[in-house]
């Protein structure tokens, strides 16, 4: 019997409101918040150590506020390295609503970085 499951990937308007939804009904930004706030500083303590650049990939990273908060803390732990961000997210409005959040946050919190 075949799947009545379509995929989202074809569908960008049901996938960002899918992933809405989704974030809405979901703990998951709380708990990444929590992971960031008390796993994440010991994980990042050794990562940069000596390095010029530290290269992050992101996956399915949404419009970006959760990123945004863990390079923040990659930002302040190594202040003057340069971070390559690189993101995977299957959705173009994501990407777009990602890099703006990126630009406009990152202004606000360390405008000398950019």
């Amino acid at each position: 019997m075949a799947s009545t499951m379509r995929s989202l990937i074809t569908n960008h308007g049901k996938y960002v409101e899918s992933f809405r939804v989704f974030l809405e009904n979901s703990t998951e930004h709380q708990c990444m918040q929590e992971f960031i706030e008390k796993q994440l500083p010991g994980i990042i303590s050794s990562i940069g150590n000596g390095k010029s650049t530290i290269n992050i990939l992101s996956v399915v990273g949404g419009a970006g506020e959760i990123d945004l908060l863990m390079l923040s803390k990659v930002r302040a732990r190594y202040p003057g390295v340069t971070i390559n961000n690189e993101v995977i997210e299957p959705s173009a409005e994501q990407i777009f609503s990602y890099k703006d959040c990126q630009a406009i946050r990152w202004n606000q919190i360390a405008p000398d970085y950019l």
